[in-house]
């Protein structure tokens, strides 16, 4: 059954499995079905955590994030948009955009079988554009985000910064993106090209890879593979800042880096999408865990 809210009252009737509660202090929506488990923040639609049944969690999130209105979560899923990084001139002080740095409203609640579809969206005095993200959370986990221009054109970036969790970062083997163009953004954006077989990280990874194809992540210490799959995108961005960015960072443990990486389908830099007024499009990505 599709739910929608009342007119007084945003957090509307919820199907079996969900409810509105609280992580991290602040309001989450929280999913516990004998198909997966999750915690969504309502700050930044901000998916904290997927754990399918007789798995680990898929996401990483850091003991030392910031959590509440107008922070940015380290960890999870933070949707990021209407800009990457500091945009395509390098001017934006608010580095990827504010879409994960307000307080979105719920939308929709539905089961689907042993699934759960919620669906999120911008306030309404929101103006500059409005945004819709949907979560499919179940044995696969599927996370859509379309974002709709507002009165005036939008040059769009947007990316779902995805931090997978991994045994050692050192240790991993990443697939999918053999041969595929990259910029390299630990040299100043320098063109590259990927390796021709299977990739190992050695130190500081900030790749924007000219791929749309679905990539594996082999994490052999954890005994798992991570398969991601996007839709509507044009670059996958991969990155770790390794240890000695990771020292200079506030909000990640001088020792958890080994932790992560991110996997990050996005519209960014020469791959951003020209939007009219009013015209829509959306980026998306779907996981599932292979043991």
């Amino acid at each position: 059954m599709n739910l929608s809210p009342a007119a007084d009252d945003p957090f509307f009737p919820l199907p079996e499995g969900v409810r509105l509660g609280e992580s991290h202090g602040t309001p989450a929506l929280l999913v516990e079905t004998p198909a997966a488990t999750a915690e969504l923040l309502l700050d930044g639609a901000h998916l904290i955590s997927w754990i399918p049944a007789g798995q680990a969690d898929l996401l990483w999130l850091s003991p030392d994030s910031a959590f509440g209105e107008r922070e940015a979560v380290r960890g999870g899923i933070p949707l990021i948009g209407p800009w990457f990084g500091p945009g395509r001139d390098l001017a934006m002080e608010v580095k990827h955009g504010w879409l994960r740095n307000i307080r979105w409203e719920p939308a929709g609640a539905q089961r689907e079988g042993e699934d759960v579809v919620l669906t999120l969206r911008t306030p309404e005095d929101v103006t500059a554009l409005s945004a819709t993200a949907r979560f499919r959370l179940g044995a696969e986990l599927s996370v859509d985000l379309t974002i709709t221009a507002g009165p005036r054109p939008l040059e769009l970036e947007a990316a779902l910064h995805t931090y997978l969790a991994v045994g050692d970062v050192r240790e991993i083997e990443i697939s999918g993106l053999e041969g595929a163009d990259f910029l390299d953004n630990t040299r100043g954006l320098t063109p590259d090209v990927m390796p021709e077989q299977p990739w190992r990280l050695t130190g500081s990874t900030d790749r924007v890879v000219a791929s749309t194809a679905a990539v594996t992540v082999l994490d052999e210490k954890n005994a798992r593979r991570l398969v991601s799959t996007p839709r509507g995108t044009a670059k996958t961005v991969v990155w770790n800042p390794w240890d000695e960015l990771a020292r200079g960072m506030a909000d990640i443990p001088d020792t958890a880096w080994p932790e992560f990486v991110c996997i990050e389908p996005a519209v960014a830099k020469d791959g951003f999408v020209a939007l009219a007024p009013g015209e829509s499009h959306s980026i998306g990505v779907s996981y599932r865990i292979e043991r």
